[in-house]
């Protein structure tokens, strides 16, 4: 039996639940991090977009021309990236980097109906047939598990289970909720543990239409075929010499196109299990695939951020466009007339495909339609001398593979038509008929807010033998462009960078566009917009000397920040209620930095569980006086919390989301519970410091009564002071205070006062009052032992040395 989720931490000692609060930093519904899969519903009116910012979101994409795509709902749920994303039928299923698989509801009403973890690592890509009712995912460690849609069992087919297995080379199954048959584990051999999953990945899957065959892309440079109701092995493709990223299956599941990081494009026969084509167009790895349905056209992107379409029987491929930054994914739309793209930037491009750019099957629909008046006249191909080139170059291949294409726009392998698709020579590669010295030019489709500039759209040579060199026009035609981008959406700069201040409350983040933000965690914000500026000089320019026990980790995977937080380590912090702006209560009252956070993102889940399970009884913390005054989060940047039920599935809620149906314990960790609904915090030994008060040698003054004390960590140094000239007068030494700041021109004391007054040093060095116990001990005395202050009658002339303070290098 193979459930690798259950059986990775079935020996391991149980740890506390961890909890996550995610910022927002913008009050657009955009994604803040790149796109890495994209779904065109079958009509093509809504396309679903899944970011590494760990949410998919659907946008209305109307058919005008420009008309700006809006966000029609958001899938939240991952806790990770979304690596890939479908649909089904009436259902939206997604993968992400978190090792679950989601199946949503893909209609107006979003919510997630499913979430299966059966993958032990990262779950990099699906597949799914709808005529067979299943759905395929696969990932890292080379698991590939089949799902039917119906009871949601899951099939391992990779990795292939042990030789000791008895009988086929079907793997075990386990349920949808990841429990597993201990029997039929020991039937496989395998003693209700994995097999041992070989140092190898999934990037790419293919399903047949039929449910018959699946195709799996390796970090071998291999492409497994599988038959996912036997479990058995059909056959292995070789002849990449890289990772497989991209894989795209015809309908009939009789050719495979693939795409590797040896920056090719493979065409396959699967009837004679041998590769027919190689397309060299790129420069860098081709991470995505489209094609017309009956494979006439395929469109390609990948690192090199270029995309372009190759015509397969014309043996001649079009730059289309060049992005900003890699291309993570392309998908067709509008009956093969449109194409989305995304990148690892937030934003995606749409594009109308130009009539010759299109698939032969594609272009007869169009010109039927044309013909019974549905559509104007398609004049791209008579626009000028670029189309002309176009018309003229393969015309007779083109002719061919229009007649050669059966109804409903299929090809197959080892047919006519297979060969007017393939070429008249499948077993050659790919050749361009690229002429350096062909006049024209056709311009390259640049999106106005990524390229500076365009370049110019010319036949490339796609052959291996290096002896054509593509040039640039460098003063390319000013016409306007055959493709243009119609549509640009979701753009917001995700961040990059952070700096955690000394304060640890305020952080420092950078965004793609370099645009730096100074944030207050605990109003989960940005206060201050500082431009674009060095994060680190900006870090160095804001720094004071101020120690406080780091509570929190933060990081900005997701492309937002978001602060972690373990217990006890995120109640190690605190502060005075005073310094927090609650006014009107006593100078010594203190305010847990951590139980502050939790409070505040939890509000809404505390108070709507008080009043269905606690009668409406006041929360402390929450209905305390001042409470209110203490920073709280905005309603226009609700952040979301994430963490994991007492099963171990990951859950994800935005603040304002919770109903208070989520039971604590089970759905909500106990130690958060316990902190917001009964302020309960684990007790932690490091909120108290030790310090001793000795007379400075040669001082005269006597020793006090007690000199070894203990304080709050956060005590400053100037309630030291008062007390060491309190209980110096007790003993007939009358010494005034006055306030050391930070700076030394602070040291001296006021004039003409008539007051002797008192001078505490720390290692030789003054001490400024307004600093902590904690902050001396860190900047200062430098030593895990008790601090040791010295002090004495303070003399203007014999100032002690002031301390230099830096920022401490990470």
């Amino acid at each position: 039996m193979y459930n690798a989720a259950a059986s990775n931490g079935a020996n391991k000692p149980k740890k506390e639940r961890k909890l996550t609060v995610i910022f927002k930093h913008t009050t657009a519904d955009q994604h803040v991090a790149g796109v890495e899969a994209l779904a065109v519903a079958p009509d093509s009116s809504s396309l679903y977009t899944a970011s590494r910012d760990s949410l998919v979101k659907r946008w209305h994409v109307g058919s005008a021309a420009g008309s700006r795509p809006q966000c029609s709902g958001s899938f939240e749920g991952h806790i990770d990236w979304v690596n890939d994303v479908l649909l089904y039928q009436d259902k939206l299923v997604s993968c992400s980097s978190d090792r679950t698989v989601k199946i949503w509801q893909a209609g107006e009403e979003v919510r997630c109906l499913h979430t299966v973890q059966h993958h032990s690592d990262y779950v990099t890509c699906l597949a799914a047939s709808e005529a067979a009712g299943k759905l395929v995912s696969a990932g890292l460690r080379s698991e590939v598990i089949t799902y039917d849609m119906q009871t949601l069992q899951a099939h391992l087919l990779m990795p292939y289970p042990s030789s000791s297995s008895s009988g086929s080379a079907a793997s075990s199954t386990t349920d949808a909720a990841g429990s597993a048959d201990a029997a039929a584990a020991a039937a496989a051999g395998g003693g209700g543990q994995p097999p041992q999953a070989p140092m190898r990945s999934v990037y790419a899957l293919a399903m047949s239409s039929a449910g018959t065959l699946v195709a799996a892309g390796t970090t071998e440079a291999y492409i497994r075929l599988l038959d996912p109701r036997s479990g058995q092995k059909v056959m292995k493709l070789k002849g990449h010499t890289d990772n497989v990223r991209a894989l795209l299956l015809n309908e009939e599941g009789t050719l495979l196109l693939s795409g590797s990081s040896d920056n090719t494009v493979r065409l396959w026969d699967l009837g004679q299990q041998r590769c027919v084509q190689t397309l060299n167009v790129h420069t860098d790895s081709v991470w995505c695939l489209a094609a017309s349905p009956d494979f006439s056209v395929v469109y390609s992107g990948g690192r090199d951020q270029c995309l372009y379409a190759t015509h397969m029987a014309r043996r001649k491929a079009w730059l289309l466009a060049r992005e900003p930054q890699p291309i993570r994914s392309i998908a067709l739309a509008n009956c093969g007339t449109r194409l989305w793209v995304s990148t690892t930037l937030s934003s995606v491009h749409g594009y109308d495909i130009p009539f010759e750019y299109c698939g032969t099957a594609v272009q007869q629909q169009q010109q039927q339609q044309q013909h019974s008046g549905q559509l104007p006249a398609a004049d791209g191909s008579s626009n000028g001398p670029a189309a002309e080139r176009l018309g003229s170059s393969g015309s007779s291949s083109a002719a061919a593979a229009a007649a050669a294409v059966p109804a409903g726009g299929r090809t197959l392998s080892g047919s006519a038509s297979g060969r007017a698709v393939i070429g008249s020579s499948p077993s050659m590669r790919l050749r361009g008929s690229f002429d350096p010295g062909a006049g024209g030019e056709v311009p390259l489709l640049s999106p106005s807010v990524c390229i500076d500039g365009a370049l110019g759209l010319v036949a490339l040579p796609v052959l291996s033998n290096k002896r054509h060199v593509l040039t640039r026009d460098s003063n390319p035609p000013r016409a306007r462009p055959s493709l243009f981008p119609l549509y640009c959406f979701g753009i917001c700069a995700g961040l990059v960078a952070l700096r955690v201040l000394s304060d640890k409350r305020h952080v420092l983040t950078r965004d793609s566009a370099g645009h730096v933000q100074l944030w207050d965690v605990l109003a989960g914000q940005p206060i201050q917009q500082l431009g674009q500026v060095d994060i680190a000089d900006m870090e160095r320019r804001l720094f004071r000397p101020l120690y406080v026990e780091s509570w929190f980790t933060a990081d900005i995977k997701l492309g937002a920040l978001a602060l972690n937080l373990e217990p006890p380590k995120c109640f190690a912090a605190e502060c005075y209620a005073l310094d927090l702006g609650v006014r009107d209560v006593p100078d010594d009252q203190k305010v847990n930095l951590g139980a502050c956070l939790l409070r505040t993102a939890l509000s809404k889940w505390a108070h709507e569980f008080s009043r269905l399970h606690m009668s409406g009884a006041p929360l402390p913390g929450l209905d305390d006086p001042g409470a209110d005054q203490l920073p709280h989060f905005s309603d226009q940047l609700p952040p979301a919390v994430v963490s994991t039920d007492a099963s171990g599935t990951a859950w994800r809620l935005g603040a304002n989301a919770f109903t208070g149906r989520e039971r604590e314990g089970e759905h909500i960790p106990p130690w958060v519970a316990e902190a917001v609904l009964r302020g309960l915090l684990p007790y932690v030994k490091e909120l108290k410091s030790a310090f001793v008060l000795l007379p400075a040698e040669g001082s005269g003054l006597p020793s006090l009564l007690q000199s070894r004390l203990n304080a709050p960590r956060i005590l400053q140094v100037m309630k030291v002071a008062n007390y060491c000239a309190t209980k110096l007068a007790e003993l007939n030494v009358p010494l005034a205070t006055h306030e050391v700041g930070l700076s030394p021109d602070s040291q001296q004391p006021p004039e003409n006062s008539g007051k002797q007054f008192l001078e505490l040093t720390c290692n030789g060095l003054a001490v400024p009052y307004s600093m902590s116990l904690a902050t001396i001990k860190k900047f200062i005395w430098k030593r895990s032992d008790d601090v040791v202050f010295h002090y004495r009658t303070l003399d203007p002339a014999r100032l002690a040395p002031f301390p230099n303070f830096q920022l401490p290098e990470a």
